[in-house]
């Protein structure tokens, strides 16, 4: 890398260099091979050059070094010229050469490129000729064959002791506490170190070698892990009026802050996932004419935990080198179960002086990070925010000739998506990119399928996601049960006219969430209406495994409770409780201590059912041993009875599917009067059908439909029909 802007600083350091190896050469030292006296370095084609160019003429060592000592001193004018230092000890000159020199845009000298990182990292002096060192090692051949000769050997690192020798004015000891652990020169990232002190060896990270040449990028090492966002970047992101308003209180603060040179306050961004908390953070990041360097702190603890990755502190030093403000999502993560935070974490953060922005969902505790903390709340958007936030994002894009234009979805998508403005940005934009992979335009079809990939759960062992999507016309059951599902399924889209518009939210106190408990016998369709509701809605169905949820230890079940709902809160999912009288049943009498906990945990879902802004279903066998007190705080109520021979017979025709190639009349009404099954069972029965039909290696009967329903009525233990004489199809 050959930049003239680099000239001055590495022509004033090659000198040092050379006058280093021959202060060895004069004090008798030599090299590690008996060489000439001239030859300073081991193969010829290196001597050739350096003896046309840096090097002295043979000689003399003393005449050599005196013609080097004016010649630095030249070279360091020269670079003085160019807002550089001349050195290590000519600091306070240096600094005046490159006051005003901010910045790192291409063209400017290498000399005040590394005056703003002292600036910038608060380095030394000598930290500031140690990264010379190591930049000219990278960059400067002569420069690095001269190093090589005065370490005697070929190097692939610089060792400290080489810099200790060119650094001849400094005492040696200075040089060794900049290696040092804790170092601000360690802790800048900008060189690779191994080793402490004077046994350590440095090299020029490649981050920094761009930056110097004027590329202000994210670190290689960071590329996965951070984004930078450009002070003009536009997000799409429209965010409350009452929050744009406190966003710009908040900036005023700051920009006094950084115009009077006192200390940044920090800022958190607290509120749910997808409510623009990032948006906000970019839009005080432009008000200081800064960009935005975003992470997430879940990720970076993880990627720590693997050996030498990068973590939060390489972060916030490239936030310091690209002198970006820092945003951290889900701070709430540094935090253990246990509610402790490591120590080593909180220091950088304290010692980070630039702008620290902060994204909590308000789960975690407070990060002391000894300077003053603006917290800015941003709640979950109402329903007018979310139509104009849904208008913002989609206005952006084009859509197919003679389309109707996406914005006009916008108050549908915002009655029927309960995401914040941050949320629909990001799916506006999957979806864009979505459909033009595929060559496409943007679409209703593809904004849905993208919420559908957004809103995803991290549920673990807690649930899984029930993936058969039903309809409302796949339901064969009484109308007594179908119109409360009808209305179930209105409320949920009619809620933001209801509770907002119209002001039952206000007036009565009514949470958004609904619930509903599902009653019936196995089989009867319970979760196959929770599932109609999901696909109507265009939620993710999760059934909830209440055997994983349930623990014996004090205080675990509430917090695995906790997960499920925050997830599901995040995700718009749609909850179902399976076999819900096993943790909901009756409460019982106080008569021991792991009664009283039992009863706790039944209060604590009570709440989180109630405050949960999304749909939470119960179903259960037995709708007599869930707690009455329960019962009352629910929606809605549904029983689901046994099917009726008429409906029998629907689910027998539904149930075959129309590619199972059966050909031959079968009479269904006969199978719906010999067999009271339920649905469940009537399924069960047609598979087993198909399984003897598969094993025989022909086509399905409706001998193969009977004794299928024979099995499964026989495992149901009741009382077997006789079979009817039929034809066996051979």
């Amino acid at each position: 890398m050959h930049r003239p802007e680099f000239a001055a600083s590495l022509a004033r350091i090659r000198l040092q260099i050379e006058a280093a190896v021959l202060r060895r050469l004069n004090a008798g030292a030599g090299l590690a091979e008996a060489r000439p006296a001239g030859v300073y370095v081991r193969d010829a084609a290196s001597l050739e050059r350096l003896s046309a160019g840096t090097l002295r003429p043979r000689g003399s060592h003393r005449a050599a070094a005196a013609q080097v000592a004016a010649a630095l001193g030249a070279a360091r004018d020269a670079e003085g010229a160019d807002g550089g230092s001349g050195g290590a000890s000519r600091g306070a000159e240096g600094a005046e050469g490159a006051e005003g020199a901010e910045g790192s845009g291409g063209g400017r000298p290498l000399a005040a490129r590394l005056h703003e990182l002292a600036r910038r990292f608060g380095l030394s002096d000598v930290a500031r000729e140690l990264v010379l060192l190591a930049v000219a090692f990278e960059l400067d051949p002569d420069s690095r064959d001269l190093l090589h000769a005065l370490a005697g050997r070929r190097l692939r690192e610089l060792p400290a002791e080489s810099c200790a020798d060119v650094l001849c004015e400094v005492p040696a000891e200075d040089v060794a506490a900049e290696l040092w652990p804790g170092a601000p020169l360690r802790r800048s990232r900008l060189l690779a170190i191994e080793g402490e002190g004077l046994g350590a060896s440095v090299m020029a990270r490649g981050h920094l070698l761009r930056w110097l040449a004027g590329q202000e990028e994210v670190p290689p090492a960071l590329a996965q892990l951070a984004v930078l966002l450009p002070c003009a970047a536009e997000l799409g992101c429209a965010l409350p009026p009452t929050t744009e308003s406190t966003l710009a209180q908040v900036g005023s603060v700051l920009g006094t802050a950084l115009a009077t040179g006192r200390a940044l306050p920090a800022v958190v961004l607290r509120g749910p996932r997808g409510s623009g908390r990032r948006a906000a953070a970019h839009v005080l990041a432009r008000a200081l004419g800064k960009p935005l360097l975003c992470a997430s702190v879940p990720a970076l603890l993880a990627a720590e935990r693997q050996r030498k990755a990068p973590g939060l502190a390489d972060v916030l030093a490239a936030a310091t080198l690209l002198d970006a403000a820092v945003y951290l999502a889900e701070i709430d993560a540094l935090w253990d179960d246990s509610g402790a935070v490591d120590p080593e974490q909180v220091a950088a953060l304290r010692r980070h002086g630039g702008l620290l922005l902060m994204g909590s969902a308000g789960r975690g505790g407070h990060v002391d990070v000894q300077r003053p903390v603006a917290v800015v709340s941003m709640s979950r958007a109402a329903l007018e925010d979310r139509e104009r936030a849904w208008q913002v994002a989609l206005a952006r894009y084009p859509v197919a000739e003679g389309a109707p234009r996406l914005s006009e979805l916008a108050p549908e998508l915002a009655g029927h998506y309960v995401i914040g403005p941050g949320a629909i940005a990001e799916v506006v934009a999957e979806a864009s990119e979505h459909a033009a992979a595929l060559g496409g335009t943007l679409s209703r079809d593809e904004l849905e399928a993208a919420v559908g990939r957004r809103l995803s759960l991290r549920l673990g062992t807690f649930g899984t996601v029930v993936a058969r999507k039903s309809r409302f016309s796949e339901l064969i059951l009484p109308d007594d049960v179908v119109e409360p599902l009808r209305d179930m399924l209105a409320m949920v889209r009619e809620r933001s006219l209801i509770l907002e518009k119209w002001g039952f939210q206000r007036h009565l106190g009514i949470s958004r969430g609904v619930s509903a408990l599902f009653s019936g016998e196995p089989g009867t369709g319970k979760t196959m209406a929770a599932s109609v509701i999901a696909s109507e809605l265009g939620l993710e169905l999760v059934r909830i495994d209440l055997s994983a949820v349930v623990s014996k230890f004090v205080g675990e079940t509430e917090k695995n409770l906790a997960k499920i709902f925050d997830e599901a809160q995040d995700a718009h999912a749609m909850l179902l409780f399976d076999e819900a009288d096993s943790l909901f049943g009756k409460r019982t009498e106080l008569k021991s201590a792991q009664d009283r906990f039992a009863n706790l945990e039944v209060n604590y879902i009570l709440q989180r059912m109630e405050t949960f802004d999304g749909i939470s279903v119960l179903t259960t066998n037995a709708e007599n041993a869930i707690d009455p007190a329960l019962q009352r705080r629910l929606n809605f109520r549904i029983r689901f009875p046994e099917p009726e021979a008429e409906e029998r017979e629907q689910l027998w025709r539904t149930l075959l599917p129309p590619a199972a190639g059966v050909t031959e009349a079968i009479d269904f009404r006969a199978l719906a009067e010999r067999f009271e099954m339920t649905g469940g069972y009537i399924k069960n029965a047609v598979v087993r059908a198909a399984v003897i039909a598969a094993r025989a290696g022909r086509e399905l009967c409706a001998e193969d439909l009977w004794t299928g329903a024979h099995s499964e009525y026989a495992e149901m233990g009741k009382v077997m029909p006789q079979l009817p004489t039929l034809g066996r199809r051979s």
